[in-house]
Parts: structure tokens; sequence; C-alpha cells
């Protein structure tokens, strides 16, 4: 690159970031308590949990055998259920590229009770598992959103920057268009220079799409108590992911039926699902007192190793329901056909093995595009802490990055 070009693009960068200065601050001021500072739902007054001691008693009411942190690294991540009686199920929304596949696991792993899609793809309903996949209003699933919306009373939803969220929705494109697996390949540059220009799908109309999802889900639960909203970048950042995935588990235990694994077996899952590229190989040969004494130090009964024990829940007099057994993907497992437990791995598949290239170029105008698309949602929410912190890391990231003209 010459210096001249060099000295152009610098001048490019400096102007955007002066003209997203003022809204930074203006996000940094309405976005005084970071993540870290905020109050456990669990002590909230408005709460039907609101000691420390009622929310110990509620763990304590029913222990069971779930995922659980290994004494010499690795996790023991067993099978998911569907549950024995009808649960409030919660929405998993997401814009498509936001690690829809990834959340789905994780929730599974932190809760031991299966998930769903919109599509009602594994066959499971919606009534007997913690939550569903959607992408709404993006996609509307068989036009019957409406329909099942009705059964739905809070939402998860997972925000990610649009400058990665639409090329990954655009590589799941790519590779459904030419018969390839799904999370296997990034379509070449050329491919993705096309995509973006298009006027029918490009990045002009997935902004607009994207900005119709937020607003969607931003206006839809006006009580916050009833929304948990996360983004991508915190769940796999690897200080701030651990916590995130202690929010999930927190939010989707305050339905009855739902009991996450305790707080301490949260980070050694978050590696196990979320962070598997940089997880540290299980550990062999785990011996049953080596598992009952993680067990007993997670506060949860000792997993079997066997796969055909099972023990079910009585409706009279305890809220807590299914099988105790998990798995993450693939079919719904028979209890006379359940596979010894691998100990210290996950069932669940990989999220992503995508190949190819990572960067997508940016014109000028389509990083000003997604800075007016942001100062407009920021105008809209400023009232809202975690989108507003959300939203202040988006802005700083376009804003620094460097355009590159067709």
């Amino acid at each position: 690159m010459s210096n001249q070009t060099q000295t152009v693009t610098t001048e490019i960068r400096r102007g955007r970031a002066l003209l997203a200065a003022p809204l930074l601050l203006f996000i940094y001021a309405a976005s005084r308590n970071y993540l870290f500072n905020r109050t456990d739902n669990a002590l909230d007054p408005a709460s039907p949990i609101s000691t420390r001691a009622e929310a110990n008693q509620r763990i304590d009411d029913d222990r069971r055998s779930l995922s659980i942190a290994l004494p010499n690294g690795g996790c023991q991540v067993t099978y998911a259920h569907v549950t024995e009686y009808p649960i409030e199920p919660t929405w998993q929304a997401s814009f498509p590229g936001s690690g829809a596949r990834m959340t789905f696991n994780l929730i599974q792993a932190l809760t031991g009770i299966r998930t769903n899609d919109d599509y009602d793809s594994h066959e499971r309903g919606y009534e007997n598992v913690v939550s569903v996949k959607t992408h709404y209003p993006v996609k509307n699933a068989r036009r019957r959103f409406g329909e099942l919306d009705q059964l739905f009373k809070r939402a998860m939803v997972v925000l990610r920057n649009p400058i990665n969220a639409v090329p990954s929705y655009f590589n799941l494109q790519y590779e459904h268009l030419n018969h390839l697996p799904n999370h296997s390949t990034r379509g070449p540059n050329e491919d993705w220079l096309l995509y973006r220009q298009d006027p029918n799908h490009g990045l002009a109309v997935q902004l607009l799409n994207y900005e119709n999802f937020v607003t969607y889900w931003m206006e839809k639960y006006p009580d916050r108590r009833q929304l948990l909203m996360i983004s991508y970048e915190d769940l796999t950042d690897d200080f701030v992911g651990p916590f995130v995935a202690g929010r999930i588990a927190d939010f989707l235990g305050e339905v009855e039926g739902v009991d996450p694994i305790v707080s301490e077996s949260v980070p050694c899952v978050w590696q196990t699902i979320v962070n598997y590229k940089d997880a540290p190989p299980p550990p062999e040969n785990v011996d049953a007192a080596t598992l009952a004494l993680a067990a007993e130090q997670a506060g949860v009964a000792p997993p079997e190793n066997t796969g055909n024990a099972r023990r079910n829940n009585k409706r009279g007099g305890n809220k807590r329901t299914g099988d105790k057994r998990r798995a993450l993907e693939g079919e719904e497992v028979i209890e006379d056909q359940m596979p010894k437990l691998q100990t210290g791995k996950t069932f669940a598949d990989p999220s992503s093995l995508r190949t190819g290239p990572k960067d997508r170029p940016y014109t000028e105008q389509n990083l000003a595009d997604m800075l007016a698309m942001f100062q407009r949602l920021a105008n809209n929410y400023s009232y809202d802490e975690d989108f507003m912190r959300i939203i202040s890391s988006y802005i700083e990231t376009v804003s620094n990055t460097a355009p590159v003209e067709d």
C-alpha cells in the first residue's frame, strides 16, 4: 500500500471515529452498570425467590445427575431429556449467523433438558423442552410463528455484530447452494462480494432485517424480567463467557420444572461446549470414586456409569421433571439403549468447523450504513443498559474497521 493510500485510509477511519464519538459517549452514560454489577434475578424483590437462603434451598430441593466438572480437568456432560410434564418454554431468538447451534447445545448442557426449533425439526414438540430456537422475524418457520408464540411468555435473545453475523449467514447460504454440510465451509471472497451487493438479499437487505429483528424483540417484552439479552461476543469471550453462561442458566432456572447445573460447574461446561477448540483434552479412565467425589463437590447425585439406570420424579410435591440423562444432539435415547457415559467429553457436535476466509471486505458506504443503523437503534432503546452496552461495542468495532473499496 502506498503512503498516499495509507494516509487516505487513516483519515477516513479518523473521520468515522469522530462521527461515532458522541454516540459512544451517550451510550456510555446510559449504561453505567456494567455486566458484572448486575443484580442477581434470584435476589430481586419482585422475583419469587427473594433471599439467598431461598435460592440455595431451590438447589437443595432436588439433587440430580447433571453435567459436572471433574477434579483433574474436563467435564462430564451427560444426556439431556424431554420433560415428563409440560413446562413453560423460552424463545431462543437470534439473527441468522449468531451462534444459534452453539447456544442450542449450551442450553441443553446447562439444564439437562432438550431444546427444539420453531420448525420442530426434532419432533419433540414445544411443551416438554426448555427452549425453542427461532430467527423470527427474519424467518417465519412454516408461517406459524403467531400460533406458536401463544405458548411463550419469555425470551433469550442473542445478538451478534452484523459485521460478522451477515458473513456467517452468507456462509450458511453458500453451503446450501453448493450442497455442502452445514458449518463446514466459508464461501470465497469473490462470492461474498457478489452477495454483499445483491439488491435482493445482500448487505443492505440484511441490515434492514437485522434492525427489524432487534426492534421486534425489544418491543415484544417491555417487562425486562421476561427478556434476557446477551451478545455472541460476550458468550464466546474467554473471560466473560462463563459469566454469561451463568446468566443463561439463572434465567432459564426461573421457570418451574427447570433446575440448571450448579454454578461451580458452569465454567467447565462453557469450556466444553463454547470454547471447544481451546478446551484441554479430557481425562481418560476416570474411575467411579473420582466421579463420585466430583459429584459431591458439585452438590449433585453421582453420575451413573451404566446407561440403563433411570430416575423419574413423582409429580406430587416435586416440581422437578424428567429423566436425568441428557444428550445434546441426535434422536431421543430409549432407556434400554443408552450407551455407557463417556466421561470428560460432550455429546454435542462442535458448533462449527468451517474452513476458508474469515475476513470479509466492506466499503466505506457499507460501514456508514451499519453505523447509521446502530444510531437509530441506540436512539430508540437508550433506556436498556444491556442493549446499550452491547451496541456500544459494535459501534467501536465498525468505527475501527478499515474500508476496502472495490
